[in-house]
C-alpha cells in the first residue's frame, strides 16, 4: 500500500432550504439561487434572498458541503457556531465540481416542484458564493440566466470562459473598504467581465465587506428587472 495520500469515493448527504411561493404561475417559475458566504448564517443568507426576491420567484439556498467549527459563542462559553463553506484546499477543481454537482441537484428537486424558467433564473452569491455562482454559470449555461456578485470574486480557471457567457446579464457590487477582496482586485474582476461582453452593472462602493444591508435596495430592484 503507497503512503501517499490515496482519494476514497464515499456518499454524502447535502442540505437545501427552498421556497415555493403559493402564487406561482401556471407555465416556468422565475427563481433565485442564493449562495451563502464562508461561515455566513446559512438561514440569514435564506432570508436575505426571499427578502429580494420578486412576488412568484422560486428560492433555492443550498448549504455549503464543508462544515467546521467557526467561533464561540459569546452567549454561552465553550459552545460553538457550526460555520459552512464552498472551497476545499488542495484539489479545488474537485470541490468546485462537487458545488455545481449539489446546485444542479437543488435545481432538479425545485424543478420537479415546479418547473423553472432558465432565461429567469438569476443565481446570486456573498463573498466566497460569488466564485461558486461564477464558476456555475460559466460550466451550466443553459440554467442560468443571470448572475448577482456581492463583495466576491471569480476564480482565476473561469476567467477565460467568460467569453462565452457575453451578453449575460451581471449586477457586480463591491467595496473600496473590503478586506477581504480588494479594491485592486475588484477593478481587475470588474476589467475582465468588461472585456467578456457580459451586461455588467458594476458599482464600487465606499464600504466593506459587510455590504449585504446596504445593497438590498438596488439587488432587489435588478432582480425585478431581470426575473
Amino acid at each position: 500500500m503507497s503512503d501517499h495520500r490515496i482519494p476514497l469515493r464515499i456518499e454524502a448527504t447535502a442540505y437545501v432550504r427552498m421556497h415555493l411561493p403559493e402564487d406561482l404561475p401556471d407555465g416556468p417559475a422565475p427563481a433565485l439561487i442564493a449562495l451563502h458566504g464562508y461561515a455566513q448564517d446559512t438561514e440569514a443568507m435564506f432570508a436575505y434572498a426571499r427578502s429580494l426576491a420578486p412576488q412568484g420567484t422560486i428560492i433555492i439556498a443550498p448549504e455549503g458541503p464543508q462544515a467546521f467549527y467557526a467561533e464561540r459563542w459569546r452567549e454561552n462559553v465553550g459552545a460553538r457556531r457550526i460555520g459552512y463553506g464552498w472551497i476545499a484546499d488542495p484539489n479545488r477543481a474537485e470541490a468546485e465540481a462537487r458545488n455545481r454537482g449539489l446546485i444542479t441537484k437543488a435545481l432538479d428537486l425545485a424543478d420537479s416542484q415546479h418547473a423553472l424558467d432558465p432565461e429567469r433564473t438569476v443565481i446570486l452569491g456573498y463573498s466566497q458564493g460569488v466564485g461558486v455562482a461564477a464558476d456555475f454559470a460559466v460550466h451550466e449555461r443553459a440554467r442560468v440566466g443571470g448572475v448577482v456578485g456581492l463583495a466576491g470574486g471569480v476564480p482565476t480557471a473561469n476567467r477565460g470562459a467568460l467569453d462565452a457567457r457575453a451578453g449575460l446579464p451581471v449586477l457586480w457590487l463591491t467595496g473600496l473598504k473590503d478586506r477581504f477582496y480588494a479594491a485592486d482586485y475588484n477593478a481587475r474582476v470588474v476589467e475582465r467581465l468588461t472585456a467578456a461582453g457580459v451586461a455588467l452593472d458594476a458599482e464600487a462602493l465606499d464600504i466593506g465587506h459587510d455590504l449585504l444591508a446596504a445593497v438590498q435596495p438596488r439587488v432587489a430592484a435588478w432582480l425585478s428587472a431581470h426575473t
